[in-house]
């Protein structure tokens, strides 16, 4: 049977639409749901070449999983609470403006109720930030359209920190965060991406939840007090648990301060320390260490008298 010019023209033209339709269903769409750029990644903010203050220390604490999704029977098989750990501490790294102690350096610590045995291990440290993921969650949903079927994965994490003062024990900040991560496959007449679960989805809910807390946790840590150890005293010398890496520069003057009176709280039950007095001032005269661990500045006294080593140091207040 002999077909007319029409015919194979129109046949053509439906394997052309076959083989684009085919050709568009295996694209993917990935969309972060209400996670904006965190305050470190915008361009009102310092790089870390930029920044030039005083730099503060933090130790944060492996997060705890509590969303039961990264364990089975056998034990962990995907560490949230690691990799929202990391997370916070890139972000927080990004700015240039804290020095972070390792993981290794806590050890067991991850719970604010053996601060009391652990207080000397963090002398100089403006907060600990002890965090879990209290919620994360995946689900698909396949959506039918005849010809076409479109299956959307989403993944949701909720993400909670807490900020202790390591003299104290005591939190003085807490917030969560949360976000979704969703990715979208289509296939076109059974053509198309037929891929299991994606895996960046965990990252991207995770680093969507945390990027929430970022800015609040910048804006606290920046609120908070400087201070450094006095590590020793020889004569008229005093040294001290702060460098050039934390951003102290030779010439500048800096408060002593005896530490206030340790009394039990009776209302909570926590040690609270009160507020300590000025003994005097000294002066940056040479600085010395290799690293943010190992560093320190040797300082001249300026005034007072009678210093001890479990005094600190503070910024001189402007008057």
């Amino acid at each position: 049977m002999q077909r007319s010019k029409s015919y194979y023209k129109l046949c053509g033209c439906f394997i052309v639409g076959i083989l684009f339709l085919m050709s568009c269903s295996s694209q993917v769409r990935q969309v972060k749901v209400n996670a904006p750029p965190p305050p470190s990644q915008t361009s009102s903010e310092p790089t870390i070449s930029e920044f030039n203050g005083i730099k503060h220390r933090i130790a944060i604490a492996e997060f705890v999983d509590k969303s039961g999704y990264g364990s089975n029977l056998f034990g962990t098989i995907d560490d949230l609470g690691g990799q929202a750990s990391d997370i916070l501490n890139s972000h927080l790294i990004k700015t240039g403006e804290f020095i972070i102690l390792e993981r290794s350096k806590l050890g067991a610590l991850k719970d604010e109720n053996q601060l009391q045995s652990k207080e000397n291990s963090f002398l100089g440290v403006t907060a600990l930030i002890f965090g879990s993921v209290t919620e994360f969650g995946t689900k698909t949903e396949v959506q039918d359209a005849g010809i076409s079927k479109s299956k959307v994965q989403t993944a949701h994490a909720k993400v909670t920190i807490r900020m202790v003062d390591p003299k104290t024990g005591v939190a003085f900040y807490s917030e969560f965060g949360e976000a979704n991560a969703e990715k979208t496959v289509s296939q076109v007449f059974g053509f198309g991406s037929k891929a299991g679960y994606d895996a960046t989805l965990t990252d991207k809910a995770l680093n969507g939840a945390v990027t929430k807390l970022v800015g609040n946790i910048l804006n606290t840590l920046r609120s908070r007090p400087w201070s450094a150890p006095i590590l020793d005293i020889q004569g008229p010398q005093i040294f001290i648990g702060a460098g050039k890496r934390s951003g102290i520069k030779v010439g500048q003057v800096l408060q002593v301060l005896a530490p206030g009176k340790k009394i039990k709280n009776p209302s909570t039950g926590a040690m609270v320390e009160l507020p300590g007095t000025i003994a005097g001032k000294i002066k940056v005269v040479s600085q010395f260490g290799t690293n943010e661990w190992d560093e320190g500045s040797v300082c001249s006294i300026l005034e007072g008298t009678g210093f001890q080593n479990t005094y600190r140091v503070e910024l001189k207040e402007n008057k």
